[in-house]
């Protein structure tokens, strides 16, 4: 079982619209005008042109980029100005600060006879009230505001509230002083009684006369708001707490960002994993971390604690060289003797039954920029064989044409035994990811025939897979027809909903002003083939069904799993133990401090 948690920056150049980096940098201002992004040089011009040339890629004209940045200022006005004190009232229970802010002709709505999705467990209960096409029920400044509070109220001390922006646009394109419209989110999260949490999430739909600061600072600046969707969630009890320290695990001395970030240093970004196997077979899982610069593995006791064995089992405490394989880890039985052997740090350890590990050569050497492995006995000959993951070299390029630097193959190494793999990469089919930068894969059974498949996640675009066709051979299809993973830093496998057929969900960036950005894009801005792709650049995470037959269907955005950040290392697995798999989805881009993160 393996845990990822690295980062690697995406290297952006010129598509003819301001880079994703870019679009994420306009939100970050609160109430200054944000300074325009660099245009893409002529030669990044020219470069992403012969790379796009079917789809005629041009640069967006500046009276359209100058309207999207005017769009973005303003709704930093809206969430520094109006929002934020929004949510402040909200935490007191201030019904006369609220009242300032709706204005004199205020008209609400809530939910008419909503549909009512509901999870109950043994810990806690999730009610989500969504739009069932009825009509809303059309609501006063005072009845909206006891909506709000009824929400609020429940909490036994007073809970923190905060609005994210979704979308935001003048009614009348292209006319800043018309009235405009948006979407917001709005969190409230607490408790009801001391260890009782409690997490309140509602949609609001609104329009305000044009947001600037003086307006908004002076009040009742609300024209109308729609509550939309609510999801209310209680528990008992916390699913988790932290305890890594009584258990043994120094968490203090891992490298952290946050930390360096205090310093006034720039942050390492890839710092490693967390790697799960009972090395010794006594029943207790066992664990590894690779931290920025070292290594640690720690044995799980009877008692729950953990024990640093590192040295004590022959293990380096470091990399003995630092290369993009540096933390590179997987455990694996490669000898067939029964106990789990270790790739580590470019590095290949045998498992003496359980005591220690001695280093052994690899034949052939692993290659420095393998970025991660991923094990499978592909060809059923009872030997587990590797399939090495390598992205691509950082380089101009553009996001458009599915990359944006020079390819570096994948390998497959078949595994002979005694130590040595054979590369079978293009023999078993050109397993080679077909030019994708690729983080991970993952190995499953995706059309119930026993043999294990392989799915190639994709940095730039969709992924693809590999249907295992026997006699050591693949053949690569897409799983969907249409653009819908993009930035994908990792994924995981499993079947969610107990049909028998494992699903994937896909860990991709999400960005919530680049996706008001692209909604406020003139609909003709780009060909529309180029406007789908761009639209997956910050759509976030996906998950794909699977139907059978190797058919999938995508029920990121239908089932509300597809925005949650920059991710990556995603898990699937039953938290609660009621037989469904749980979706533990991470938020892994480099935040400003712990209070904000990126998601």
């Amino acid at each position: 079982m393996r845990g990822r948690g690295a980062f690697r920056p995406c290297f952006i150049c010129g598509i003819g619209l301001v880079s994703l980096s870019s679009l994420l940098a306009v939100s970050c201002g609160d109430s200054g005008r944000v300074t325009p992004p660099p245009l893409p040089t002529a030669e990044q011009s020219e470069q992403s042109s012969k790379e796009n040339t079917a789809e005629n890629v041009t640069l967006l004209r500046d009276e359209e980029k100058e309207y999207i940045w005017d769009l973005e200022h303003h709704g930093n006005l809206l969430v520094k100005f109006g929002f934020k004190p929004m949510a402040e009232a909200l935490t007191r229970a201030d019904r006369a600060a609220l009242v300032q802010i709706l204005g004199a002709n205020f008209s609400g709505q809530m939910l008419g006879n909503p549909r009512e999705i509901r999870m109950k467990s043994d810990f806690g209960e999730a009610v989500r009230l969504e739009d069932s096409g009825s009509a809303g029920i059309d609501l006063t400044a005072d009845a909206f505001i006891e909506q709000l509070l009824e929400l609020r109220r429940p909490f036994s001390q007073p809970p923190k509230a905060s609005f994210s922006l979704m979308t935001l646009s003048p009614t009348e394109r292209g006319n800043l002083e018309s009235e405009w419209q948006g979407t917001a989110m709005l969190r409230m999260w607490g408790e009801t009684r001391p260890s009782q949490p409690r997490e309140v999430t509602a949609f609001l739909a609104f329009r305000v006369a044009k947001p600037v600061r003086d307006r908004l600072s002076a009040g009742h600046w609300l024209g109308s708001c729609a509550i939309t969707q609510t999801l209310v969630a209680n528990a008992s009890h916390y699913l988790m707490r932290e305890s890594a320290k009584e258990r043994g695990i120094d968490v203090d001395s891992l490298y952290d960002t946050w930390k360096e970030r205090a310093k006034k240093k720039n942050p390492v970004g890839a710092v490693g994993g967390v790697y799960l196997c009972d090395f010794n077979r006594d029943g207790y899982m066992d664990i590894l971390l690779t931290d920025a610069q070292r290594f640690i593995l720690y044995q799980g006791l009877p008692d729950g604690k953990f024990k640093d064995v590192t040295t004590a089992v022959g293990l380096p405490a470091r990399p003995m060289t630092f290369t993009p394989s540096s933390h590179v880890a997987a455990f694996a039985d490669l000898d067939g003797d029964g106990w789990d052997d270790l790739i580590l740090g470019g590095q290949l350890y045998r498992n003496v039954e359980g005591k220690r590990f001695v280093q052994v050569p690899i034949q052939p050497a692993l290659p420095i920029d393998v970025l991660d492995v991923v094990v499978a006995d592909f060809d059923g000959d009872g030997k587990v064989d590797l399939y090495l993951l390598r992205p691509s070299e950082p380089s101009s390029g553009s996001w458009l044409s599915g990359r944006a630097g020079k390819p570096r193959p994948n390998k497959l190494w078949r595994n002979l035994g005694n130590w040595h793999f054979e590369d079978v990469t293009e023999s078993a089919g050109g397993v080679d990811g077909g030019g994708r930068s690729t983080f991970t894969a993952i190995w499953l059974d995706a059309n119930n025939d026993g043999r294990p498949d392989l799915y190639v996640i994709n940095e730039f675009g969709d992924g693809i897979l590999y249907v295992n066709q026997g006699g050591g051979k693949f053949k690569g299809q897409p799983i969907v027809g249409k653009p819908t993973d993009f930035g994908t830093m990792g994924a995981t496998a499993g079947d969610v909903d107990n049909d028998g057929n494992i699903d994937l969900y896909c860990g991709n960036m999400y960005s919530k002003a680049g996706s008001r950005v692209m909604s406020n894009l003139r609909s003709d801005a780009y060909p529309p083939e180029i406007m789908a792709r761009m639209r997956r650049f910050v759509a976030g995470s996906q998950l794909h069904k699977n139907l059978g037959n190797l058919q999938f269907e995508q029920m990121g955005p239908k089932w509300q799993i597809s925005g949650v950040g920059w991710a990556y290392a995603p898990a699937l697995v039953d938290l609660d133990n009621d037989g469904f798999l749980d979706l533990f989805a991470t938020c892994g881009y480099v935040s400003h401090d712990r209070s904000e993160p990126d998601g």
